[in-house]
């Protein structure tokens, strides 16, 4: 049973990771409703003056989020608070301060609900009740200072009200179901990759036993076979490509075992949301790209189309393995897509800036269509055949928790680039 309230869940859901796809839309759709509905308003409902000066600073406000991938790298750690910001004007707030002023007209009664349900949409359900008793105060006091008494028509307002709060408890039993159901489907992800994760572990190390023998014991059957076929002038038995073949089986073996438990310990990881006990210290970016490109599981002839520069290296505070794994993540999809493109190759670039320390992820490859390409980082979007989803929401969170970014940009059937931003660590 999902508890509905626990301090955990609250903590989590008021910081909630906001996709910059979401805030461009709404941007997209604040660009057209507030000057479009101001005009239907000033014509059919004969608005005051004050509301082309709130549509005005909603519709700046909007504008900056629908332009949010031009904003400096600088003011991206902003982007979620001017995001809650921004929401929490254009819709409680304004409509609330409207729907006073026009005495709670059957059009904005209207509105108001849409208002609602627009916020319950865009944010889970704590972020809506919590932006739905920030925007109505400041819009109650907001209407006390500028325009001074309520209208005498408020006094009938009640029944509307009632109805404006309905709606309210409603959106929010909305939005709470959507949520509990994606921690179930999130859960129910973790409990199958752990089970799996389990039941794959033990007979993976089984075959790591036999390969560890094979590896002692075979050589020496080979050295015997070739000693009785030269000294007692044998023919043959066993073709010299076979017999070399057989030699290579337990390094193959092993190849293949390590493959497993990487990809196991990938599933596993790409899983993982807490990252707050996760110890940290300063890393080589170059130590860990050789550490992922030695340890990734590349069949045969995969490695030949990386390549990387070693001439620039940085440090980064955080943890290794999780960068390894975004390296992981990031050689999968691009390998994936050269594949499906049959053409292109991997580059893999670290550079030093001035504000920034940036490794570039580059494939020439198949490249993602421009539609898709704002969904990439959304948590369970996926467009390979057995892709889940979480590959690239956890290299994005790995990023952000360390004060970093990842963006994606890319043109159909000629590449695609992930810039990796790491914080440059000052010297105390």
């Amino acid at each position: 049973m999902i508890k509905f309230l626990n301090f955990h869940n609250l903590t989590s859901s008021l910081k909630e990771d906001i996709s910059p796809s979401l805030m461009k839309t709404f941007g997209l759709f604040g660009l057209i409703n507030f000057p479009l509905l101001y005009l239907l308003g000033t014509s059919l409902l004969g608005e005051k003056m004050i509301a082309l000066y709130l549509r005005a600073i909603g519709f700046i406000a909007c504008l900056l989020l629908a332009l949010v991938d031009y904003w400096p790298s600088k003011f991206n750690r902003y982007r979620t608070f001017y995001w809650f910001i921004t929401i929490t004007y254009c819709l409680p707030f304004f409509a609330t301060y409207m729907f006073i002023t026009n005495e709670g007209s059957i059009a904005w009664q209207v509105k108001i609900t849409v208002a609602i349900f627009w916020l319950v949409l865009v944010t889970n359900w704590l972020q809506a009740l919590v932006i739905l008793f920030i925007g109505i105060t400041l819009s109650l006091f907001a209407f006390s200072i500028f325009s001074g008494l309520f209208p005498i028509g408020i006094n009938n307002m009640w029944g509307d009200i009632l109805n404006y709060m309905w709606a309210i408890v409603i959106a929010s039993i909305f939005a709470r179901r959507q949520e509990i159901i994606q921690q179930e489907k999130l859960a129910s992800l973790r409990t199958l990759a752990g089970a799996v994760a389990h039941e794959m572990r033990t007979p993976l190390f089984l075959i790591s036993t036999i390969s560890y023998r094979l590896k002692k014991y075979l050589p020496l059957l080979v050295k015997s076979y070739v000693s009785f076929k030269n000294d007692e002038g044998n023919q043959n038995l066993i073709e010299p490509h076979q017999l070399k073949a057989i030699k290579e089986i337990p390094q193959n073996i092993e190849r293949i075992n390590r493959s497993a438990f990487t990809f196991i310990d990938m599933l596993l990881m790409n899983l993982k949301e807490n990252f707050k006990d996760t110890p940290t210290t300063v890393y080589s970016i170059q130590q860990c790209l050789e550490e992922a490109l030695k340890n990734y599981p590349f069949l045969k002839g995969e490695r030949n189309v990386v390549t990387h520069t070693t001439d620039v290296d940085f440090k980064f505070k955080g943890n290794d393995l999780f960068i390894q794994h975004i390296i992981f993540n990031l050689l999968k999809n691009s390998l994936y897509y050269i594949k499906s493109a049959n053409k292109g190759k991997i580059i893999i670039i670290s550079q030093i800036e001035k504000d920034t320390n940036k490794l570039y992820f580059k494939d020439t490859g198949a490249g993602i269509p421009a539609h898709i390409l704002p969904y990439i980082f959304d948590k369970f979007y996926s467009q390979t055949k057995y892709g889940t989803g979480i590959g690239l929401t956890f290299c994005k969170m790995v990023m952000e928790n360390l004060g970093g970014e990842v963006v994606c940009r890319s043109i159909e059937s000629e590449f695609t680039e992930f810039i990796l931003s790491f914080p440059i660590i000052k010297n105390s």
